[in-house]
């Protein structure tokens, strides 16, 4: 994405470039398509499973819920919470997202009811933090979690300083989920 940033400054300047700036825009949704088919297939995920992701309203985040629904794999995507979210819970299930919540609503015993009935199979992370702490929780036992252009920070994140704290390593290891980077 910096380096489409460039180009697109780059652009600007030279009417010369305008062309190249499209080539290379088209090549990098491409690439980020085939991204996010590679990443759906190394999950190992069927038609009828759930994946939930954060971080859901990025392009890539909107990429995996245009390939999901292609593939027949449910989604739930979990957003920041900011002005507009409303907006951006119907501009992401207009796309195909079939379950998009806010952060906030990761913290109450409604997200807990809805992964129980749903058992996501996988998680796709984006984002850090909170929102990383949200997708690992909400993915069944057993199953496989992936990161995705972040790293993880070395503890899992926590509402409250009262909890000791964890690493994701032995936060993974005790929900039995399989690492996939």
């Amino acid at each position: 994405m910096q380096s489409l940033r460039r180009l697109l400054v780059v652009g600007r300047q030279s009417p010369n470039l305008r062309g190249e700036t499209s080539r290379f825009f088209s090549t990098e949704s491409a690439s980020q398509t085939a991204d996010v088919s590679s990443i759906l297939r190394s999950l190992s995920l069927q038609k009828g499973d759930t994946l939930v992701q954060n971080y859901g309203n990025s392009e890539i985040g909107k990429k995996v819920i245009q390939e999901a629904k292609k593939l027949g794999i449910q989604t739930i995507s979990i957003i920041e919470d900011k002005p507009g979210t409303p907006e951006t819970i119907e501009e992401l299930k207009a796309l195909g997202g079939d379950i998009v919540v806010p952060e906030s609503y990761t913290k109450t015993w409604y997200m807990k009811r809805l992964v129980s009935e749903l058992k996501p199979k996988a998680g796709l992370n984006l984002s850090e933090g909170h929102l990383a702490t949200a997708v690992a929780k909400a993915v069944e036992h057993g199953g496989a979690f992936m990161t995705f252009g972040k790293k993880l920070p070395q503890y899992v994140a926590y509402d409250g300083a009262s909890r000791k704290a964890v690493e994701w390593n032995a936060f993974l290891k005790e929900k039995g989920q399989k690492v996939l980077n």
